[in-house]
């Protein structure tokens, strides 16, 4: 229809026309509603053939009107079959229903069970023939036109009495098994709008005669809920209307599956809501006092529709999380990502165990983490983030809180190196939220707010970087462990622009306090005149929390001097901010790197501390020692010298793990440039003599180790131990000075003048040379057995080397290799035989063939 002003002139008419119908309903409700008042109730005494009865109203006045049969079913005068136009009887719009027609029970017979059922008003039986043709008129696909028709459908029934309401509710169950798709489209829309509307549980209340009304057998749909076997609680509308939406999940249309679990999230949020807010579900505030609350929480409508959500909870949250993982359109993986997210928070607060998150829920939304779709993704990042937060109300830490922010660690904070930007931006706000936040709110308050109730959610982002550090040895490049953590600070301090400086110096000042305690050390800085012990703290050192957060703070701090350090180096898109201007803004005391690496070593090296926690212990101590390598020269002369004393008598006596030594290393080169700084030439030929020095020394010691394997003619532990070490460790010191642009045909024993040392690397281009004989005693235990002869083998058979050996014997010719292209050629061979798949060789010696 054309209409003056086009689309203007469309709306306006709409609205108009809406208005009207809406009074004219209101008008002949009000009516009908005094009719009822002054009668017990609204019935027809008038028989099958009567077609319209005047009733005068009492008082006199105005008549109400009303139809003693049902619409369209003149039994008399028409067949089944007939379409009589002249009879003036109005027939409701046919849907094509993909159910056969229901069966004529006992129960759906034409007995009297009907005869007494009270008649419709004509006009409004005008009226819903209209609101009937509305839903299934055309152009429903289009959501503008399905969006009008909801909310004219919705404002019709709030006037509606609730006979002729109850006929609008089957209406749309029938709509809901209709094979035409825009029918069933537009029934869960209106239904998610009518389940949280405050006349539908008015009425609600009545549920003998609105069920009735739905079970009526011309309703296919009310046919099959009442027939459901399954359902052993009673059937109520709110229930029929939850089992639709819950039924179109698994729509073959997935416009209509997104559309149900859309549904079905404005539901259970809108229930949460008014729960939460002790509001009804229109908003307004629940007129209850607080002991009538109690007495009447089942008649709030928000409570009962939370209780009908949680009978389905189960199976709603399995046909949800099927939905979000396996579900062809992205559209219905996002949408049904955030009603099960709904579904489940709602089993949190509700302390629902049937459908509670679960491992299914937790691994299910990992894998969604790395979906093709970009908004399946940031979905799923959402969702865990909102689950994850979810336990800042328990103070008990359970095993599925560990398991939600073990996979936030490992699947959303990865999403910060995403293709898609918008993703990354979300990632790194999903990280600033949860992580950076808290952490700098502890600030110098640490050890009261610790310990303060709400400590939660620091102790929750402390958990998070420990996470993050029991990861960080893996392989995986920047995605995974501390990587990640390192370009989501990067991108944090991009984001905020000017006010970068403020947020470095802050984080690094909340870290050095929360570092501290973490180990009971005295803190100090130049704003502090006195010194704080934290004694309390000392009793247990290896309490849970206490332990994560002495982790997670050296985690943050390890990526956080790495990100600085680049930005000194140029590598970093960061301006004007450098790790030398932080740690003076920040006024923190670097003594306590050095004491606390102490505390550690003494930690690890005690008799009383359990075994199980030394490895928290060893990986604490390698993230201190990265941090040294970095910030070494901010450390006062002598405490640098005591630290220097201590790490080379661990590396020389072969007691430091092999997974602290690179970083020894590096700690020891940082530490040598401090003690010093004040000539480069004799910072190089130091660490060039001491390098020197502790290889010459591995070399005695694995000849050492070979004279007692051959008089024993075994290899023991102890022996298998020490060779690992001194094998990694000669690895290390060969790479000390390592550049990606050395030419390897020119190096020589001193440092070579084409390479500019770095502040992340100061020897950089320093040539450190293996001796033949060192090289010479890592080749013999590359083989999978030893040249040394077996005394207590009469055939003299050979000793077999451990694939331990061999693993870290290939690691360090590897190094070799780096830095001696002649050295390389000659191995190349012997890298490339250990690789056929005919030698049954260790996987972890193949692996570090490859590396």
């Amino acid at each position: 229809m054309e209409l003056p002003n086009g689309h203007t002139g469309k709306m306006a008419a709409y609205e108009v026309v809406s208005s009207l119908l809406v009074n004219c309903i209101s008008s002949i409700s009000e009516d009908i509603e005094l009719d009822c008042q002054s009668k017990s109730v609204r019935m027809s005494t008038s028989s099958a053939r009567m077609s319209l009865s005047h009733t005068p109203r009492a008082g006199g006045g105005r008549k109400s009107i009303s139809f003693a049969q049902t619409p369209g079913k003149n039994r008399e005068n028409a067949s089944p079959d007939s379409n009589n136009k002249s009879s003036g009887v109005l027939l409701p719009p046919s849907l094509k229903k993909s159910a056969t027609t229901p069966r004529r029970t006992a129960r759906s017979s034409t007995s009297s069970s009907f005869s007494d059922r009270p008649t419709l008003h004509p006009v409004l039986t005008l009226i819903m023939g209209l609101i009937q043709k509305l839903f299934t008129s055309k152009g429903l696909e289009r959501a503008e036109i399905r969006s009008r028709v909801c909310n004219f459908g919705i404002l019709c029934s709030e006037q509606l009495p609730p006979l002729e309401r109850s006929n609008v509710l089957r209406f749309i169950g029938d709509m809901c098994v209709s094979k035409i798709s825009s029918h069933r489209l537009l029934a869960v829309e209106l239904i998610g709008e009518i389940l949280t509307t405050g006349w539908f549980w008015k009425d609600h209340e009545k549920t003998t005669q609105l069920a009735a009304w739905m079970f009526t057998p011309f309703s296919t749909f009310g046919e099959k809920a009442s027939n459901d076997v399954d359902n052993a609680e009673p059937n109520t509308p709110s229930s029929i209307l939850l089992s639709a939406l819950q039924g179109r999940l698994t729509d073959k249309s997935p416009t209509v599956r997104a559309r149900a679990a859309m549904s079905l999230s404005q539901v259970v949020k809108k229930a949460s809501v008014a729960q939460e807010e002790n509001r009804n579900l229109d908003g307004t505030i629940i007129a209850y006092t607080p002991s009538k609350l109690n007495e009447d929480s089942s008649k709030v409508p928000s409570r009962a529709l939370t209780d009908g959500l949680c009978k389905i909870g189960t199976s709603l949250v399995e046909t949800l999380r099927k939905r979000a993982s396996t579900d062809e359109k992205a559209t219905v993986r996002k949408a049904s990502i955030v009603a099960w997210l709904q579904m489940l928070s709602l089993a949190h607060r509700e302390n629902k165990e049937e459908f509670i998150v679960s491992g299914l829920d937790i691994s299910a939304l990992c894998q969604l983490c790395n979906d093709s779709s970009v908004a399946t993704r940031k979905a799923a990042a959402d969702a865990l983030t909102k689950l994850v937060k979810a336990n800042y109300e328990n103070e008990e830490y359970t095993s599925q809180a560990s398991s939600l922010e073990l996979a936030w660690a490992h699947t959303v904070l990865p999403l910060v190196s995403d293709a898609e930007i918008t993703c990354v931006t979300k990632a790194v706000e999903f990280f600033s939220e949860l992580v950076l936040d808290p952490v700098m709110e502890l600030g110098r308050d640490a050890a009261d707010k610790l310990t303060d109730d709400g400590s939660t959610r620091y102790f929750v982002a402390l958990r998070i970087l420990s996470k993050l550090s029991e990861g960080s040895k893996e392989a995986g490049g920047s995605r995974n462990g501390t990587g990640s953590l390192q370009t989501a600070l990067q991108k944090a301090f991009v984001i905020a622009g000017s006010n970068c400086k403020s947020l470095v110096k802050n984080l690094l000042r909340a870290v050095y306090h929360v570092g501290a305690i973490s180990l009971g050390l005295d803190r100090r800085s130049s704003l502090d005149s006195t010194l704080s012990h934290d004694e309390y703290l000392e009793s247990d050192l290896f309490e849970t929390n206490i332990a994560s957060t002495r982790a997670g703070a050296w985690c943050l701090l390890d990526a956080l001097t790495s990100t600085l350090i680049q930005s000194s180096d140029g590598k970093s898109s960061l301006a004007n901010v450098s790790l030398s201007q932080a740690v003076r803004s920040s006024q923190v005391d670097s003594s306590f790197l050095t004491l606390s690496l102490q505390k550690l070593r003494s930690l690890t090296n005690s008799d009383d501390v359990p075994a199980d926690k030394k490895p928290s212990l060893t990986s604490t101590s390698r993230g201190c020692l990265m941090v040294i390598a970095r910030m070494g020269n901010f450390v006062p002369l002598y405490d640098a010298e005591t630290c220097y004393n201590d790490i080379l008598k661990d590396l020389e006596s072969f007691t430091m793990p092999v997974e602290l030594i690179s970083s020894a290393v590096g700690a020891l080169v940082t530490l040598t440039k401090r003690l010093l700084e004040d000539s480069e030439t004799e910072m190089y030929d130091e660490c060039e003599a001491w390098a020197t020095r502790l290889l010459s020394h591995c070399e005695q010691t694995i000849e050492s180790c070979f004279s007692s394997v051959a008089k024993r003619g075994l290899i023991t532990r102890e022996d298998e131990k020490l060779l690992s070490r001194a094998l990694y460790f000669v690895g290390e010191l060969s790479m000390i000075g390592f550049s990606s642009q050395e030419d390897s045909s020119r190096l020589s024993k001193k440092k070579s003048r084409d390479i500019t040392p770095t502040d992340n690397d100061p020897v950089r281009g320093l040539f450190i040379q293996p001796s033949k004989r060192l090289i010479h005693l890592v080749k013999l235990m590359l083989p999978c057995s030893m040249p040394l002869p077996n005394p207590n083998n009469a055939e003299k058979a050979l000793t077999p080397t451990p694939s331990s050996i061999r693993a870290h014997a290939f690691v360090a010719l590897g190094k070799f290799c780096l830095r001696n292209e002649a050295l390389a050629k000659e191995t190349l061979n012997i890298i490339a035989r250990e690789l056929d798949q005919e030698s049954n060789t260790d996987p972890a010696v193949m692996s570090n063939c490859l590396m």
